[in-house]
Order: structure tokens, then sequence, then C-alpha cells
């Protein structure tokens, strides 16, 4: 039960700050058997939230000791079947602390041994943190010895390796859209069975993760490479596939990060030069809409907005104006409950701010406890309320039980009014500036088979 309840907050947690998570071959996991899920880390708590939804199988993270600050935290932890590791950097606090690092470890090796066994589903973030950077990292190799470790006992069960790769559009803006990407599985033992002795060992395997890891991933050498390659994924996305862009991104992501290599670095012919441009003038655009410039969903929108041929998709067209008017009471309401304590939220999460990865982390957590007490203090108040009116308090109860559906509409109903916010200012722009926008969406499609 206690999980359900993680789930369904997890869910909130994703749906009142991103607009969509798209979870693209969730069918590559098995089943049933152990598969050991090893994923990138370049956004703290989200990642964590959005490898959950990877399979509908319950998912066993292995987790660092220091994040268990709190007794919820560790009931959570419990509850979820989290398995407790120690880093390197925590070996000074931890040792102050009377814990034994080498302790925590072994019990953490004999835990996955045991969850393999059981054929559960262990994740992972190899990376060792964080990392917000723009391209894969250097793997830490506890991972691949646990699953060394766990062959070199005469397992009866293989492990299933499974990569994913955590997408962002713009990983810190309100309102862009997340896209998980499954790689194929392959068999650990199968790799280790086969592979030369001088590649089959820790380093071999630790070397196979990481490739694994970059081909679901966005790479790149600088952020100025990186932000090129987002903003192209996205314009051509929008062109080859203007009723589901954010599906048409998988494909996209290997070309593009080459291409936008060579066009940082001023290289390329005539026609990459013009599609350099061209992406540009469509990503400022978009932002000047109110959109992320980063965002296929948001650049298929402009081409709609812009009424360009044959590009547009009745699937971009904003909702009718009827239904923004039939939705704005319950909207309303939704905000009225929801508004003071999200504007709390979001202040307490940019105090403090140490690294770029805190802000939505702190969104989510300590902003949980925050609408937690703000729901209870809500409850409180409407049972003193109705008492002094004379009414059983316990009528506050259903409300109390819906409140988050009003949270759910307030969100989705913001969403809705963007878009068609969106559509209307790029309507309203004079015609020349959008005659110069059809255009660079002409160049973007003419060369979008390249990267298609």
């Amino acid at each position: 039960m206690l999980r359900r309840v993680v789930y369904w907050v997890c869910a909130r947690c994703l749906r009142w700050f991103y607009r969509d998570l798209r979870v693209v071959g969730g069918d590559r996991v098995p089943a049933t058997g152990p598969v050991l899920l090893v994923g990138n880390h370049p956004n703290d708590i989200p990642d964590v939230i959005a490898g959950l939804y990877t399979t509908p199988r319950p998912v066993r993270y292995i987790a660092t000791v220091s994040m268990v600050t709190s007794w919820p935290a560790r009931k959570t932890y419990e509850a979820m079947g989290v398995i407790p590791v120690a880093r390197i950097r925590d070996a000074r606090k931890m040792k102050a602390e009377g814990v034994d690092m080498v302790a925590v470890n072994q019990a953490a090796y004999d835990a996955v041994g045991r969850a393999f066994a059981a054929g559960d589903v262990v994740a992972v973030f190899p990376e060792g943190g964080v990392h917000d950077v723009p391209e894969i990292g250097r793997l830490r190799t506890g991972v691949a010895k646990m699953v060394l470790e766990h062959l070199d006992t005469d397992a009866k069960n293989d492990v299933t390796i499974v990569p994913f790769g955590i997408q962002y559009e713009a990983p810190r803006t309100r309102g862009s859209d997340i896209l998980v990407q499954l790689g194929s599985p392959w068999s650990a033992r199968a790799f280790v069975q086969g592979a030369p002795p001088e590649e089959g060992g820790l380093a071999g395997l630790t070397a196979r993760l990481r490739d694994a890891l970059r081909a679901v991933t966005r790479n790149a050498p600088t952020w100025e490479v990186a932000a090129l390659r987002d903003e192209l994924i996205a314009a051509v996305a929008a062109a080859v596939a203007p009723h589901d862009p954010l599906g048409a991104v998988p494909s996209l992501v290997p070309t593009a990060a080459a291409k936008a290599a060579v066009l940082a670095e001023g290289g390329g012919d005539a026609a990459a030069i013009r599609l350099r441009s061209a992406v540009h003038q469509l990503a400022l655009a978009v932002e000047r809409a109110g959109g992320v410039r980063s965002s296929a969903v948001d650049h298929a929108r402009l081409l709609y907005a812009l009424d360009v041929e044959p590009l547009r998709t009745a699937a971009q067209a904003p909702v009718p104006a009827i239904v923004l008017v039939a939705g704005l009471p319950a909207a309303a309401i939704g905000w009225a409950v929801h508004g003071p304590i999200f504007a709390l939220v979001r202040a307490v999460a940019r105090r403090g701010i140490t690294v770029r990865t805190d802000e939505v982390a702190r969104r989510f957590v300590p902003g949980l406890y925050l609408v937690g007490l703000w729901y209870l203090l809500l409850t409180l108040t409407g049972m003193v309320a109705l008492a002094l009116n004379g009414v059983s308090p316990l009528w506050i109860l259903p409300a109390t039980l819906t409140v988050t559906r009003f949270g759910d509409l307030a969100v989705r109903w913001r969403a809705w009014f963007e878009h068609w916010q969106m559509v209307t200012r790029v309507r309203r722009w004079a015609a020349s500036d959008r005659e110069v926008l059809r255009v660079a969406a002409a160049v973007v499609r003419e060369t979008a088979a390249a990267l298609d």
C-alpha cells in the first residue's frame, strides 16, 4: 500500500512541474526474472521518479546512505526496497557518525545478490551521483562488480541488463517534457562468457555499460553544442512528425548530436549554415511566443500557428475557447487552493541553492512536506469552520480526498491556456515576421531528411 502511495505522490511531483513523461521501449524490460536497469543521472530526484515508470514491475534502487536524513525518507526507502550503499565521498561523515562504510557496502552487495536471486528489478545510476554535464561520465565499477559477484556464485539466474536514458528538453524549466528511452536488453552472463578474458572482467563490463548508456542518452562535448543539438532535434522532430514530435525524437538524437558538433565549430557547407540559421530563428520564435526553445512539442505548435503546409496538424491545435471557459471554475478552485503553496514551494526551492540541480529537487522535497502541511492546515481550518456552523467536521474529509484532483485540473488548465496563448501570440505577429519563420521552417523541412 505504501508503495502505491509513493507512486501516486511521485506522479503528481512530475505532473505539476513537467508537462509530459514519455517512455519509449518500455516493453524491452522482461516481464519476469532479474533485471538491472542502468540509467544516467543528470537531474537528481526527477531521474529517480522517471526510472520508476520504465516498467510496471516494482523497481528497487541502489541509493546512497547519505540520502536518508529523516524518518519519512527511511520508511519510504524501506517500502520501496531501496538497497543502501556508501560513497567514498561520505567516508569522513560516516566515520564521525560511527557508521562502518565497509559493512554497509558488503551488506549492499549481499542484498543485490538476494534481489537477483529472487528475480527482482534493480535500478542504479552508475555515474555515482548527479552528473550535470552534457556527456555521460566515467562509471563507477561497483555496479559491474555486483553483477560479476552474482554470476560467480554459480547463480542459476542470469541478469538481463537494460539501459535507460533520461532526456530532458529543459530539466529546470516548468512545462517542458521528459523522454525516457530504453535500450536493447542484453545478458550479463553471455557478455562475460563471450568476451575475451581481458575484456570480460570488471573493466570490460563497466565499459560495456557505458556504451549502452551512451546509446540512449544525449551527449555533447560542450554545453554550447548541447544547446544547438537540442534546438536542432526540436525543430526537425516538429517538421517530420508534427502530430507526435516527442515520439520522433529518439531516432534523431545520434545524427543531430553529430551535426551540432560540426555546426558549432562553424563547419559544414552552405546548406548546413542555412540550417543552423533557420533552427536559431525558430528557437527564438518559440521562446518569444512563450514556449521552450528546445521543446519539440512547442516547435510543432509554432508551425501550426504559422499555418505551415503540409506540416499543419490538428494534433497541435489549442483546445477550443469554450473548453477553456468551461474548465475555468474548476481551475480557479484548484489555483485558489494550490496557488499560495506553489508560490511558497518555489520560493523555498530557490533559497540556498548550491548547484543547478538543487532547485527542482527542492521543489519535490521539502516541497512535498510543505504541501502536506498545507493540506493538513486546510483540513483543520475546514473542520473548525464546519463545527462553528453546527455541521459535522467529518464532512470536510471528502473535500480533502479530492483536493489533489483540483491541483491536477489547475495545472492541466494552465497548460491548455499556455498552448492557446502561444498560438494566439504568433498569429498576432506581423505578416513579415511570420513569412520569415515560414521560410526558416521550409529550410528545416528540406534538410530534415538527412536527420530523420
